[in-house]
């Protein structure tokens, strides 16, 4: 059930409105409130814009959080914290490319600590020679044709030889 109302907190110079979403779920009752400017209808705008942005930008943070450890910023200066943070940026972009090459396998949709776990955590031995690059994997090792799969599509023409 939805509707809004104009509501004025008090540290507001003027009122805003207030859309009210009330829901019950198994565990109870699930309020949700939503200050816009928007002046769509209550309900279109809680699905077409607020579920959205939950369910893009901050599934993304949770992934920088959780699969990155991006909330790891735990030195005293502010411009340590900032470079590490800025490190997480960079790592999870990188992240996001790799699962970008592993689009069609099994790991194409998978959450940045799973690619991490099963793609960087693994025993490989990698021999790089001027005309070619070896890579060993274990003969057993779960995500193998996942993995030369993603590593061809990121060489880049050269040639790789898997074993």
């Amino acid at each position: 059930m939805f509707d809004d109302v104009y509501y004025a907190a008090k540290s507001w110079k003027k009122p805003r409105r207030l859309i009210m979403k009330a829901e019950w779920l198994e565990k109870g009752a699930n309020p949700r409130f939503l200050v816009t400017n928007l002046e769509a209808d209550a309900q279109e705008i809680y699905d077409n814009f607020y579920v959205q942005r939950g369910a893009t930008s901050e599934h993304r943070i949770k992934e920088l959080k959780l699969g990155i450890n991006a909330d790891r910023l735990s030195c005293h200066k502010f411009i340590v914290n900032q470079f590490r943070l800025f490190l997480c940026q960079a790592a999870y972009i990188l992240m996001l490319e790799l699962r970008a090459s592993a689009e069609g396998t099994r790991l194409g949709k998978t959450q940045v600590s799973r690619l991490r776990e099963t793609i960087i955590k693994i025993a490989a031995k990698v021999t790089v020679s001027v005309r070619r690059t070896l890579v060993e994997l274990a003969a057993h090792c779960p995500f193998r044709e996942e993995i030369l799969c993603i590593i061809q599509r990121l060489s880049s023409g050269k040639q790789l030889i898997f074993s």
